[in-house]
């Protein structure tokens, strides 16, 4: 359809310009179709959502999409949002144009195969207008070059952050690890003395990590796509226990302890199970055990100099150290109050 459009350009010059348009739009559909049916995870799924992996690319992108679909469908809609990204009062949410997914079998393995082919053939759609990117400048005149530069700037140059998106995503759904947090927090790290066994939560988690292998090695995609997958679960993994660890109510110096035992575990267990080096994937755990130790003034400035935790994580780490190191009150309230304020 879009090659059509661009044949159209070459022979009818005086709208070309709209049927360039014409083609932004389809691609638009495209990508918007692309971003509902594979980037988005079941939030009922999560008690507590984790870190949003959309790029301020990817929302801006995704924000155009449905702000321009506004314009040349229904008008006195609502537009997207990144806390909802399609709105049932949407354009894209009423629209007819949208072809229906696939009942197969999508939502028992999460349709792992299909994920990866809609990245791959959005890549593949992206590469092919690149190559034609000078092309489409020499059929428009120069007054409509911005509107050429504008579509791929916002849209094309986007692509690869919708297909890291929807493998980061897909990871998520096929490692059944949600629950753990919850589990992570509620063990025992109010201990007096540090033994040498580790919590059980533990080989859940390696357990788990083994099943998502097993799924990869049997969802009929690349060898390359599997091990970014197990990359990607790698760093899942890794959230998980930091969002575990800063809910975690009481916690003596030998329960710290442990928790840096446990993550030494796992590491290794990791290590058997992937490839590559996990180690510096889990190194923002370990950054995050440590900072139980630092002295009250210093929190602040860490928060500041740490934005791969977010605010809800370092306010349950500083009412933990507040809590079992008795701080005054007026001290933690203050030190909650700065970092709640932001840079």
């Amino acid at each position: 359809m879009m090659d059509k459009y661009a044949r159209l350009m070459q022979k009818l010059e005086i709208v070309n310009v709209e049927l360039f348009k014409g083609i932004s739009q389809l691609f638009g559909i495209f990508y918007h179709y692309i971003y509902e049916t594979f980037g988005n995870q079941d939030k009922s799924q999560s008690s507590k959502p984790l870190p949003d992996h959309q790029s301020s690319r990817l929302k801006a992108a995704l924000s155009k999409i449905t702000q321009d679909s506004d314009q040349w469908t229904k008008p006195n809609t609502v537009s997207y949002s990144p806390s909802s990204p399609l709105s049932k009062n949407s354009t894209f949410g009423q629209m007819d144009v949208m072809p229906t997914a696939p009942p197969s079998s999508m939502f028992t393995s999460y349709g792992l195969k299909e994920r990866c082919a809609a990245a791959e053939t959005l890549s593949l759609v992206a590469r092919i207008l690149n190559r034609s990117r000078a092309h489409l400048h020499s059929v428009l005149s120069k007054n409509n070059s911005s509107v050429v530069e504008e579509f791929f700037r916002t849209l094309v140059d986007s692509v690869p952050d919708l297909t890291e998106h929807i493998h980061r995503t897909s990871a998520r759904m096929l490692l059944h690890i949600d629950g753990y947090p919850d589990k992570i927090a509620n063990a025992k790290w109010e201990v007096k003395e540090l033994g040498i066994e580790h919590n059980g939560y533990v080989d859940l988690l390696l357990g788990e990590f083994k099943h998502y292998k097993t799924r990869l090695d049997h969802g009929g995609i690349s060898r390359e796509l599997q091990h970014l997958l197990l990359e990607y679960g790698v760093e899942s993994i890794s959230e998980v226990l930091v969002e575990g660890l800063s809910r975690v109510k009481r916690c003596t110096d030998e329960g710290r302890a442990l928790m840096s035992l446990d993550l030494q575990v796992l590491i290794n267990g990791l290590q058997h199970i992937v490839a590559s080096n996990v180690r510096p994937k889990l190194q923002t755990v370990d950054t995050f055990i440590k900072a139980y130790y630092l002295p009250e003034t210093e929190y602040v400035h860490w928060a500041r100099s740490h934005p791969e935790f977010s605010t809800s994580q370092v306010v349950g780490l500083v009412n933990l150290v507040a809590t079992m190191k008795g701080w005054r009150r007026k001290t933690r309230l203050e030190t909650v109050e700065k970092i709640e304020a932001g840079p």
